[in-house]
C-alpha cells in the first residue's frame, strides 16, 4: 500500500515537471523561429519572375500629342472624368508567364501594348449603383515578343483619385499575390483578430445578459470594434479574391465608418449612466443622418461615397469630441472613478484615431486601420477590465441580496410565529364564545371580533405570500380541477362579500369551456378572490361581473380569459401603471377607510406571471374598472361546463360557526405547547369531540407522557425552550421501547413561510398545521389522521355544547348495539339551525308570490311523506344509488322553500350515496330522517 502511494506521488510530480518543460520548449521553438527570420541570411532562390516593382520612365500624352515626363507612382493633373494616357517602354528581357500588375483606384482602365488592347476594367454593367469602379488589382500577361514594345495605360475617374496612379509590379502572378499579401499582412491579421475578439465579446455579453438578466454596456463597444474590423477587411488588398462583387464590398467600408460612432456613443452614454445623454444625441443623430442621406446620394449617383469621406470622418471626430468632453467633465466632477480604466482607454483610442487620419491624408503606405486598431484593442482591454469589475461588484451585491433575503425569511418566520400566536388565541377563544354563548348581543360582538381577526390574518398572509414570491420560493402545485366548481366557489364568496352593499353580482361563463383543466386551482382562486374582493371594496353600488371565456390553442390546450368588471370609483389614467406596484395604494386620502396592504394586486400579477399568463386593467375614472387575466391551461376533460347553476339571490351572512361535527370519545390525543393560551384554545375547540386530551407545556414533559400512555395523535409545537419540537420528535423516534415510537406526530407552527411543508417532512413529522388554529381546519386534520373506527359523525350544523351537556352525554352508557333506521331517528335531537327556513329566499324562487310559495310548501310536505318510506327501504336494502337519487330530490326541493342548511345536509347524503360511503350514511341516517320529520313538522305549524 505504501509503495503504491509513493508511486502515485512520484508520477504526479513527474507529470507536473513535463508540463512545465513542454511549455518552455514551445516558447523557445517559436522564439528561435522568429529570431532566425531576422538575423540569418535569405536562402530563397532569386528568379527573374519574382515580384519586382515595375520601374520605368512614364510619359503623359497630352491632347495635342505632346508628351511630358511624369513621376509614377504619383498623381498627374486631371479633371473629373478626363481620360489620362500614360506611356512607357517595356523591358528588353521579357519572359513567358510574366505579368504586369496595376492597382486602379475608383478608375475605369484600358491597357494597350503597341496599340493592341490587352486588358480593360470597368464595373458599369455589374455594379448596382455608383459611377466609379472600385479599387482592384489588374494583371496583364506578357510574352517574349512584347519586349521593347510601347505600353499605354489609359484611365479616367469621377473621384478625388482622378489622375492617380499607384505602384506597379512585374513578375509571375503567384509571386505578385504573395508580395501583396505580405504588404497587407499586418492589416489583415489585425482585422481578423479584431473581428474574432469582437464576436467573442458580443457572444460573451449575450450569455452574461441571460445569466444576469440585464444587458452589458461592453456589447456596444464590441459592436464598435466589429464594424472597425469590417471596415479594415473591406479595404484589404486581396478583397477581390474574397467576394464576387467588389462594388458592394467597397460600400461596406463606408457604411462601417458611418456606423462606428453610433455604438461607441451609446457605450459611453451607458457607462456614464446617461448623465450626458443630450450631448451624445448630437453624434448619434449626425451619424444616422449621414448613414441615410449618404446612402441615398450614392444610390442615386448624386454624390459618391468616396466624395463623402470628409463628412464621414467629421461624424467620428464629433463623437470623439463628445466623449472626451464628457470624460473631462467627469474628471472635474470627480466621477471618473466609476470608469477610470475606460477613460484611459478612450484617450488611447483618441490618440490612435488622430494618427490614423494623419496617416490617411498624408497618403502613407501604412495599411489602413493599423494604427487605429491598436487603440481599439487597448480600449477594449480597458473596457473588459471595467466590465469584470462591474460583474464582480454585481455578484457581490447578488450574494449580499441573497443573504438579505435569507435574513428576511428568518425575520418573517420569527414574526410569523410571534404575530400568529396572539391571533391564534383571539380566534380560538372567540370561537368558543360563539359556540357556548346564546346572548345575541355578545354573539354580535363575537362576529365583529371574528371578522377583524380574519382580516388581520389576511394581512399577515399577504405579507408572507409577497415574501415567498419575492424570494422565488413559491411553487405552483398543478393538478386536475373542475372549473365549474371553482367558479361556483368564487361567486358564492363574491355574493357573501357583496351582501351588505346595494351591489348585484353576475357571472357570464361560456358554456363550451372544457370542464376538467390542469393547473394550480388554489392560485387561480387566490387571483380571482383578490380581484373580486377589490371590486366589491371599491364599488359603493351597481354591479360586479365575472366573465369567463376561452380560446382554443391546440387540441390539448386552451387560454382562459377571466375579466372582473365593476361600476366602482375607477382609476385615473396617470395611475394605471402603478396599479400592480407592491405596497402601493392609490388616492389614499380618499380610500383611507378601505382596509388593505396594497399587496393584493401585486401578488395577483406575480402569481399570474408564474402561471405563464398576463393581467391587465382598463378603467374610466368615476365609472369603473375591468381587470382581465389570461392564463393558459391544459385540457383534462373536454366535456363542456354547461350552464352554471348558481342561485340568483344574494347569500345572507351566515351565523354558522362550524360545519363539521364529530365525536371520538375513545381517541387519545397529546398536545405539547409551551404557550398556555394555545393549550387553552385547543382544549376549547376539541371539547365537543369528547376526545381524551392530555397537555404538556414543554418538550420534556411531553416526552415523559409518551412513555406512560399510547396516543393516536401527538400535536407538537415547533419552537419551545430547552427541547424544541424537532428534538422531541427525533428522541421519540429513536426510543424503541416507547409505545409512541411510530405514532402520528403533527407539527404545530406559526411559521407560514415558503417551504414549511417540505421542511417539516424532512424533520420527520407526518403533517404540519399552521396557527392560528381554525376549528374547521383542525377538525379536517384530525379526521384525516384518526383511525376511522374511532370517529362518530353527527348532524351537520351549529350545536351549542356546554360542559354540563358533555358530562351528561359521557354518563350515558352505550352497552347495546346502536339502533338504525326510523327507530333510531326518534331519539335524535335536531339542531334548530338545521331547520331554519329563509322566507325571503323561498319567495325568490317563487317569483315573490306568497300564494305560489304556499303551494310549494304543501308540495314539499306531500313529497316528504312519499319519500320517507322509500328512503327507509333503500337504506335497509343498501341500495345507495336510489338513496342518492332521493337525497338529490330533497336537496333541490328544500332549497326551493328556503331551507338552505337542510339542502346542504341533503347534498352530503347525495354524495355519500354516489360514493357508497356506508360508514357516513349509517352514522348520519337517523339524524337525517329526524331532520326531515322535524322540518315537515315545522312547515305544518
Amino acid at each position: 500500500m505504501k509503495i503504491k502511494k509513493m508511486y502515485n506521488a512520484v508520477s504526479t510530480k513527474y507529470i507536473a515537471i513535463i508540463r512545465k518543460l513542454l511549455l518552455i520548449v514551445t516558447i523557445l521553438l517559436f522564439a528561435f523561429l522568429f529570431i532566425s527570420q531576422i538575423a540569418f541570411p535569405d536562402e530563397r532562390d532569386t528568379l527573374s519572375t519574382d515580384c519586382q516593382v515595375f520601374e520605368a520612365q512614364w510619359q503623359q500624352v497630352l491632347e495635342n500629342g505632346d508628351r511630358i515626363d511624369v513621376e509614377i507612382p504619383g498623381k498627374v493633373p486631371a479633371e473629373y472624368g478626363e481620360v489620362v494616357t500614360l506611356t512607357t517602354t517595356l523591358p528588353e528581357d521579357m519572359y513567358h508567364g510574366e505579368y504586369l500588375c496595376f492597382q486602379p483606384v475608383w478608375q475605369d482602365v484600358e491597357i494597350l501594348i503597341d496599340g493592341e488592347l490587352r486588358q480593360s476594367y470597368t464595373t458599369k454593367e455589374s455594379r448596382p449603383f455608383g459611377i466609379n469602379s472600385p479599387m482592384r488589382y489588374l494583371f496583364v500577361e506578357l510574352g517574349e515578343e512584347d519586349a521593347g514594345k510601347e505600353l499605354a495605360y489609359q484611365f479616367s475617374s469621377y473621384s478625388k483619385y482622378a489622375g492617380n496612379m499607384r505602384t506597379s509590379y512585374i513578375g509571375d502572378r503567384l509571386s505578385i499575390w504573395v508580395h501583396l499579401l505580405e504588404k497587407s499582412g499586418l492589416q489583415s491579421v489585425i482585422a481578423i483578430f479584431l473581428l474574432l475578439l469582437s464576436l467573442f465579446c458580443i457572444i460573451t455579453c449575450m450569455v452574461l445578459k441571460l445569466a444576469y438578466k440585464k444587458p452589458l454596456a461592453l456589447s456596444y463597444l464590441a459592436w464598435t470594434v466589429f464594424f472597425c474590423a469590417c471596415w479594415m477587411l473591406s479595404e484589404a488588398e486581396y478583397r477581390q479574391i474574397l467576394v464576387k462583387n467588389i462594388s458592394i464590398l467597397s460600400c461596406y467600408a463606408y457604411w462601417s465608418l458611418m456606423i462606428i460612432p453610433l455604438p461607441l456613443s451609446i457605450y459611453m452614454n451607458e457607462i456614464q449612466n446617461g448623465r450626458y445623454q443630450k450631448f451624445f444625441f448630437v453624434p448619434i443623430t449626425y451619424s444616422v443622418f449621414i448613414l441615410i442621406v449618404g446612402t441615398l446620394l450614392q444610390i442615386f449617383d448624386i454624390v459618391q461615397f468616396v466624395q463623402q469621406i470628409p463628412y464621414i470622418h467629421f461624424g467620428i471626430i464629433v463623437a470623439l469630441l463628445c466623449i472626451v468632453g464628457t470624460i473631462v467633465a467627469d474628471v472635474i466632477r470627480k466621477k471618473i472613478s466609476d470608469y477610470l480604466f475606460v477613460g484611459i482607454g478612450i484617450f488611447g483610442l483618441l490618440l490612435t484615431a488622430v494618427l490614423e487620419m494623419v496617416v490617411y491624408y498624408m497618403g502613407s503606405n501604412l495599411s489602413l486601420g493599423t494604427v487605429l486598431a491598436i487603440g481599439l484593442v487597448f480600449l477594449l482591454v480597458m473596457a473588459i477590465i471595467k466590465t469584470g469589475q462591474d460583474l464582480f461588484e454585481s455578484e457581490k451585491k447578488k450574494q449580499q441580496a441573497i443573504l438579505a433575503r435569507e435574513a428576511q425569511a428568518k425575520f418573517l418566520a420569527n414574526m410569523s410565529h410571534e404575530i400568529r400566536t396572539p391571533i391564534n388565541a383571539i380566534i380560538g377563544m372567540n370561537e368558543m364564545i360563539l359556540r357556548e354563548n346564546e346572548d345575541a348581543g355578545v354573539r354580535e360582538y363575537s362576529h365583529s371580533i371574528q371578522n377583524a381577526s380574519n382580516m388581520l390574518l389576511g394581512l399577515v398572509n399577504d405579507v408572507l405570500d409577497f415574501s415567498k414570491i419575492e424570494s422565488g420560493q413559491l411553487e405552483l402545485v398543478e393538478e386536475t380541477y373542475d372549473l365549474a366548481s371553482l367558479l361556483r366557489d368564487e361567486m358564492l364568496l363574491l355574493r357573501a362579500r357583496a351582501a351588505e352593499k346595494p351591489i348585484s353580482t353576475q357571472i357570464e361563463a361560456d358554456a363550451r369551456i372544457p370542464a376538467g383543466l390542469w393547473g394550480d386551482e388554489l392560485r387561480i382562486k387566490q387571483v380571482l378572490t383578490n380581484l373580486l374582493s377589490n371590486a366589491v371594496k371599491y364599488t359603493k353600488e351597481g354591479t360586479v361581473t365575472l366573465k369567463v371565456s376561452y380560446k382554443q390553442v391546440d387540441p390539448d390546450t386552451i387560454v382562459l380569459y377571466f375579466s372582473v368588471t365593476d361600476t366602482g370609483i375607477g382609476i385615473k389614467e396617470e395611475n394605471l401603471e402603478q396599479v400592480f406596484d407592491s405596497f402601493k395604494r392609490l388616492e389614499l386620502d380618499k380610500n383611507r377607510a378601505i382596509q388593505g396592504t396594497g399587496l393584493g394586486l401585486n401578488i395577483a400579477k406575480q402569481l399570474v406571471t408564474l402561471m405563464r399568463g398576463t393581467i391587465s386593467v382598463e378603467s374610466e375614472y368615476g365609472k369603473g374598472s375591468v381587470f382581465t387575466v389570461v392564463i393558459p391551461q391544459k385540457i383534462m376533460d373536454k366535456k363542456p361546463i354547461g350552464e352554471l347553476e348558481i342561485s340568483k339571490p344574494q347569500v345572507k351572512k351566515s351565523k354558522q360557526v362550524t360545519k363539521n361535527y364529530f365525536t371520538a370519545p375513545e381517541a387519545k390525543i397529546l398536545v405539547v405547547d409551551d404557550n398556555s393560551m394555545n393549550l387553552a384554545v385547543i382544549k376549547g375547540l376539541l371539547k365537543r369531540t369528547r376526545m381524551q386530551l392530555d397537555f404538556a407545556n414543554s418538550g420534556k414533559d411531553g416526552l415523559e407522557l409518551t412513555k406512560n400512555k399510547k396516543y393516536d395523535i401527538i400535536l407538537m409545537d415547533h419552537m419551545m425552550p430547552e427541547l424544541d419540537g424537532v428534538e422531541v420528535l427525533h428522541m421519540l423516534r429513536a426510543d424503541k421501547k416507547n409505545s409512541n415510537q411510530n405514532t402520528i406526530v403533527i407539527a404545530l407552527t406559526a411559521n407560514a413561510v415558503a417551504g414549511s411543508r417540505e421542511m417539516y417532512a424532512e424533520y420527520g413529522f407526518d403533517d404540519y398545521f399552521t396557527k392560528p388554529i381554525l376549528a374547521d381546519k383542525l377538525d379536517e386534520l384530525l379526521l384525516l389522521h384518526l383511525p376511522k373506527e374511532l370517529v362518530h359523525m353527527t348532524i351537520e350544523g351549529e350545536e351549542t355544547v356546554t360542559e354540563e351537556k358533555i358530562m351528561k352525554e359521557e354518563k350515558t352508557t352505550i352497552d347495546k348495539a346502536p339502533e338504525t333506521g326510523e327507530a333510531a331517528a326518534a331519539n335524535v335531537e335536531v339542531s334548530e339551525e338545521l331547520l331554519v327556513i329563509d322566507h325571503e329566499l323561498g319567495l325568490s324562487y317563487c317569483m315573490d308570490s306568497e300564494e305560489f310559495y304556499e303551494e310549494i310548501l304543501i308540495e314539499f310536505d306531500r313529497q316528504c311523506s312519499e319519500y320517507l318510506p322509500q328512503l327507509e327501504t333503500h337504506f335497509q336494502n343498501r341500495d345507495w344509488k336510489n338513496y342518492a337519487i332521493l337525497a338529490h330530490a330533497l336537496k333541490g326541493s328544500s332549497l326551493n322553500i328556503g331551507a338552505a342548511n337542510f339542502s346542504q345536509l341533503s347534498l352530503k347524503h347525495e354524495l355519500a350515496g354516489k360514493e357508497e360511503n356506508v360508514s357516513f350514511i349509517e352514522a348520519e341516517y337517523a339524524g337525517y330522517v329526524a331532520a326531515v320529520k322535524a322540518l315537515v313538522k315545522k312547515i305544518k305549524k
